[in-house]
């Protein structure tokens, strides 16, 4: 689908996807070389009908492990979009030392430096690379102003730098690659600001604005309203990736999870067949690109909709006449296409609100918004200790509900002796015993201590003031009541009023009145949520906002990720204790 304004505004989807085009618009029959990496960031994209229709007749992955045929291709040119990896970089000498294609055009999501450039000329024996260039797309563009980095291990980089493995100084690199690439992707030359409060945003900072000098060249754009890149840190609201979410996009990735656009229902019961594995994506969908940000009470309403034109779509075909059929035969591709769409919203939008009554999700919402707003023990306690015995409620959700009152109520006496000893009687299996850990885990990452800024600073006052004044109208946001601390970031950034003391600039000071473009990126992760938050602004003011993250968290990754698991498989929980 197209973006609205895209001529004006940028888009991470548009802005990788005329990279893919260029490359696939090479003439002639070809075959579409990725590694394990660009093979999925290209599927974000752009379709494979897309694909196909330029004369790609094969998609290759260069480092599959399942070996790729040997055959002479000699009437096909390889096309190659690949990461320059130290891995990719080896599998790609091999292929070009036993070549099987006519001819070789690379093109590389970021920087390659010129020792990789020697080695590939010198293993390019046979005089088949005919181009090679840099063409920065090295993110997952997931929304028109939203990508990451699929990184999903942060934990060990809030260790002492001293003390960083190989592997934690990737993970950073990997960051900071995927920046510097975005930006290019927008033609940009930010001014950097970053969190003070936090030694790994300023380290990535200090990256970002070394990678621009270094490559200075390329970063020469001429922009009169220069952009700001703002870098946050995930630890300074540990509260956002817990909470129960209500927009449609949050709320599969928090009840299904998204992975790559795709959701797996197969383990919903009596799913058909052709909805076991559905893709949710804003570029390949049109009424989930209108309704990615809706609530779930307008979903519903949405949902109707969608299912009414379907019917009336599929009611206007009287079939009389030659002609008639023949339009019906014209119109049945399309007419299929829209039943599938219809079907897989309603499929998953009959999920959700089956695990919404199921699983007492909006009392569970509630207890959480009222532990993130509200400064209330004995309510707290009493909130926490009755979702904790309801065994309708999942062991996941607990340990969330748990770890909000633990980090609300840290410096003061509280119960978690009592809610870690229910927690451990209700734990079944090695993934849920491994989750009990968390609470404290959480504490010793993102507690008072540790965080830099104050997470609940006037917010029991203000909810107060809130709930007094603004009556019934106040119930309809019970869900919805705790904003992520992105929000008001974002407000006084817009406003010139963000605190310098506390977000400094890095190397260069920005002197412009107005900002007309933000890049926000967290590292540790960003969610859905604050997407809705910066979809919804980029909406309703004059500023483009684009929102990065080292990957896109919901309450399981993010436990995952504070534990310092490889992989949110390594907690897996049952649905019920």
């Amino acid at each position: 689908m197209d973006f609205k304004g895209t001529t004006k505004k940028f888009s991470a989807i548009n802005a990788f996807r005329n990279y893919v085009q260029k490359v696939i618009a090479i003439s002639g029959m070809k075959a579409l070389i990725v590694d394990k990496h660009t093979m999925t960031m290209i599927s974000l994209v752009i379709s494979q009908t897309e694909i196909i229709s330029k004369q790609v007749f094969i998609v290759e992955q260069l480092d599959s492990k399942s070996k790729p045929t040997k055959t002479p291709m000699n009437h096909l040119k390889a096309v190659c979009i690949l990461r320059p990896t130290k891995s990719t970089l080896t599998s790609l000498h091999a292929a070009l030392r036993n070549p099987k294609f006519k001819e070789y055009h690379l093109f590389f999501t970021n920087f390659i430096s010129e020792e990789s450039l020697k080695a590939l000329a010198t293993v390019d024996e046979y005089d088949l690379v005919k181009q090679v260039q840099e063409y920065y797309c090295d993110y997952y563009a997931v929304n028109h102003d939203l990508w990451h980095c699929h990184q999903f291990s942060s934990r060990s980089l809030y260790t002492r730098r001293s003390n960083w493995t190989s592997s934690d100084t990737e993970i950073l690199n990997r960051n900071v690659q995927g920046i510097l690439s975005m930006l290019l992707s927008a033609k940009k030359r930010p001014v950097v600001r970053y969190q003070k409060s936090s030694a790994l945003a300023k380290a990535v900072a200090i990256e970002i604005v070394s990678g621009m000098k270094e490559e200075n060249e390329v970063f020469d754009f001429r922009d009169s309203q220069q952009p700001i890149l703002l870098i946050l840190d995930r630890r300074e609201d540990p509260i956002t990736p817990l909470l129960m979410q209500w927009t449609y996009q949050a709320m599969v990735h928090e009840l299904l999870t998204i992975t790559d656009n795709r959701v797996d229902m197969s383990g919903v019961e009596d799913v058909k067949a052709d909805m076991k594995q559905v893709v949710m994506s804003i570029n390949q969908d049109n009424f989930f690109a209108d309704s990615y940000t809706y609530n779930f009470g307008d979903l519903g309403g949405a949902i109707k909709g969608l299912v009414s034109r379907y019917k009336e779509k599929k009611g206007s075909h009287q079939i009389e006449t030659i002609q008639d059929m023949q339009r019906f035969v014209e119109q049945y591709p399309e007419l299929k296409t829209f039943q599938g769409n219809v079907s897989k919203h309603v499929a998953v939008m009959v999920e959700l609100n089956r695990k919404v009554k199921e699983e007492r999700l909006m009392a569970v919402s509630e207890a959480e918004q009222n532990l993130a707003c509200d400064h209330d023990h004995s309510k707290a306690v009493e909130e926490v200790m009755r979702l904790l015995g309801d065994r309708n409620i999942p062991f996941l959700r607990k340990v969330c509900v748990a770890s909000l009152y633990n980090l609300r109520y840290e410096k003061q006496k509280n119960e978690m002796p009592t809610i870690r000893s229910i927690l451990k009687d209700q734990a079944e299996g090695m993934h849920q015993r491994r989750m009990l850990r968390f609470c404290d885990e959480l504490i010793k990452y993102a507690g008072a201590s540790s965080r830099g800024g104050e997470l609940y600073k006037n917010r029991g006052f203000l909810s107060m003031v809130k709930n007094a004044f603004s009556g019934l109208n106040e119930i309809e946001n019970v869900y919805t009541r705790y904003k992520p601390l992105l929000s008001s970031v974002l407000d006084a950034l817009l406003k010139n009023k963000l605190a310098v003391n506390d977000y400094p600039f890095m190397d260069a000071v920005s002197n412009s009145k107005s900002i007309k473009q933000v890049f926000v990126y967290v590292i540790g992760g960003t969610t859905y949520s604050e997407a809705a938050l910066v979809a919804e602004l980029n909406k309703n003011s004059n500023a483009r906002i684009i929102l990065g993250g080292s990957c896109i968290h919901n309450s399981l990754s993010f436990i995952s990720d504070v534990m310092g698991f490889s992989s949110s498989a390594e907690i897996q929980v049952d649905v019920k204790v």
